[in-house]
């Protein structure tokens, strides 16, 4: 009995032996398989599609205003001056000449009778000079001999300033009236008025800043 039992069990351990063989055969064929290749940890994320968005309703476009103008953006105060017109010199039939100098300043004159207007190289007096109290200068030989608003007076003026102008002219004016009428002369010449004015600027000399303006003196 005793050997018949040890057959059994060797028959058993070796019928189980292929088994256990059987086993381990697949677990070593797999072990020698290869481990498959990593595929790189950075790999670039695919960029994502923007959503498409949904038609929103387009609203119109705000009308702006147009923009102003320099003109325009002025006030109403500050508007520009209409240019004045040139008035348009009469034509006298009979008129006097007189020729004045003061400084630099020349002036030719034609007096005739008129309405007492004073034109000054096309333009009025009041608007040539500027100032009242240069008109008022000129007309200084009509108001001696009472002619003012009796005569008119075109004149045409070249060189110096206002004041060698009005001065100039003033003394043409009443050289044009005496030789309109020689009777005049005495009150033309009591007025002074047929005089020339001998005034004229100083000459700069030569170590002077001016006439006779000097440099200041250092005595160190």
């Amino acid at each position: 009995m005793a050997e018949e039992n040890k057959t059994v069990k060797a028959e058993e351990v070796e019928a189980a032996a292929p088994a256990e063989d059987a086993k381990k055969a697949p677990a070593k064929k797999a072990a020698a398989k290869k481990p498959a290749a990593k595929k790189p940890a950075e790999e670039k994320a695919a960029p994502k599609k923007p959503a498409a968005k949904k038609p929103t309703e387009e609203k119109p476009a705000e009308e702006k205003p147009a923009a102003k103008t320099p003109a325009e953006e002025k006030p109403a105060a500050v508007a520009e001056k209409p240019a004045k017109e040139k008035p348009v010199l009469p034509k006298p039939a009979v008129a006097y000449q007189g020729t004045g100098r003061r400084k630099n300043a020349i002036a030719r004159v034609r007096v005739f009778a008129g309405t007492g207007k004073i034109y000054c190289n096309g333009q009025y007096a009041e608007d040539y000079f500027g100032r009242d109290a240069l008109k008022t200068f000129v007309e200084a030989p009509l108001r001696a001999i009472d002619g003012v608003g009796k005569f008119d007076v075109i004149a045409l003026l070249t060189g110096g300033g206002l004041s060698g102008q009005a001065g100039a002219l003033r003394l043409g004016i009443a050289r044009a009236l005496l030789a309109s009428d020689e009777e005049l002369r005495g009150d033309l010449k009591r007025a002074g008025m047929l005089s020339r004015d001998p005034r004229m600027v100083e000459r700069k000399k030569y170590g002077l800043k001016k006439a006779r303006k000097r440099p200041q003196f250092s005595k160190r």
